[in-house]
């Protein structure tokens, strides 16, 4: 963060050059530096207003386009960067333009464009680890794991010592299954800086290992440098459901549905939750919110089913154990409910033990399976 000693000079030497500017418009090194001093003084429109008028001038000029696009791109304008960069990259194939209108797309949503996009230019062994690691996000995003394995294995060699790359690759190799090179990746990338993805998959791995106490300090780091990260929120809530901690759980959980809608596993680990917190009410909500994202998913069923065995619902349990059955034959959650309906849970201590076995087929908030992490805990 700048002072404010350091804040003052830059704005007189802003307004010092765009006096000069104004004499002399047409000075393309004198335009460059006033809008890289715009941005560095956080005046995106400032700056927007100076590329616009050079280019009143010559509208085609590719430079003043590829500036203009930079500053739209620092005011998070991507709609209009997208468009920008995409004229200029018909005109020119140019790895830069590639970058950047991959980059817009990203946030965008667009992953299918930023990936056609960037891809001629992360081909080759030498590409850069920026480029790599939004290619990763990208495929990522595609659900393209195999591809995004192949291509960090690929660029592994000449961006080791890139921490965002490292992060990118532990999460693609997290969702792919590989949790023994997600664990050497992100470790290696925590080593050599704090990435959202690392911090995320370093919480997963600490999961994954029982260790509830590891995964909470890591998530919550993730969180302080983004509170709208899901899939941090998701995994602080599991942890604190391993350590028994409803009171935290349940609102981690509740935030982790509101930044994570689609994520089935999320909604199953939040009934849960509030089946053991005793609002079979909400319990219900979030198993129909997981059965409407969708239904061909035995475990949503299984998990209905128990909310309806526990209220007495015997007719309406039995249909959804039926179909959680037709779904899965081994669905856990829909012999827990079989169990309900014959009166073997009775015992609070014997139905928070088998409940949380149960939650060994739920997906992890962020790839893999809870499996191994549930058996562990399943016995408490």
């Amino acid at each position: 963060m700048q002072s404010p000693q350091d804040q003052a000079a830059l704005a007189q030497q802003l307004e010092r050059n765009e006096g000069y500017l104004a004499v002399d418009p047409g000075n393309r090194p004198l335009l460059a530096t006033v809008l890289d001093l715009c941005l560095a003084a956080g005046q995106h429109e400032r700056a927007e207003a100076h590329a616009r008028k050079a280019l009143e001038a010559t509208p085609e000029d590719p430079y003043l386009r590829a500036r203009l696009g930079n500053i739209l791109l620092a005011d998070r304008q991507w709609e209009a960067a997208a468009a920008l960069f995409e004229g200029l990259l018909a005109q020119y194939a140019d790895a830069g333009l590639a970058y950047n209108l991959a980059y817009a797309c990203l946030w965008l949503g667009r992953h299918e464009q930023g990936w056609t996009a960037l891809a001629p230019h992360v081909a080759d062994a030498g590409a850069g680890a920026e480029a790599v690691t939004l290619a990763l996000r990208l495929l990522h995003h595609l659900g393209e794991l195999d591809q995004a394995v192949a291509l960090a294995a690929t660029h592994l060699e000449h961006c080791r010592e890139a921490p965002a790359f490292l992060g990118a690759a532990s999460a693609v190799h997290l969702d792919a299954g590989d949790i023994g090179q997600a664990d050497q990746l992100s470790a290696a990338a925590l080593a050599r800086g704090r990435t959202m993805e690392a911090l995320v998959v370093g919480g997963s791995v600490a999961l994954a290992r029982t260790d509830s106490a590891a995964a909470a300090a890591l998530l919550r780091e993730a969180l302080e440098r983004n509170p709208e990260e899901g899939r941090a929120w998701s995994g602080l809530g599991l942890a604190s459901l391993l350590q028994q901690d409803l009171s935290a759980a349940l609102p981690q959980l509740e935030k982790a549905v509101r930044y994570l809608p689609g994520h089935i596993g999320t909604w199953h680990v939040l009934g849960w939750a509030r089946i053991f917190s005793g609002d079979p009410a909400g319990a219900e909500a979030a198993f129909r919110t997981a059965l409407d994202l969708d239904r061909n998913f035995g475990e949503s069923h299984g998990g209905m089913a128990v909310v309806q065995a526990l209220a007495g619902r015997r007719e309406e349990a039995q249909a959804s154990i039926d179909r959680a059955l037709g779904l899965d034959k081994q669905s856990l959650s829909a012999r827990y409910a079989q169990m309900a309906l014959a009166g073997e849970l009775a015992d609070p201590v014997r139905f928070r033990a088998l409940a949380m076995r149960v939650l060994a087929g739920r997906a992890a908030p962020f790839g893999g399976s809870l499996a191994d992490v549930m058996q562990s805990h399943g016995a408490r």
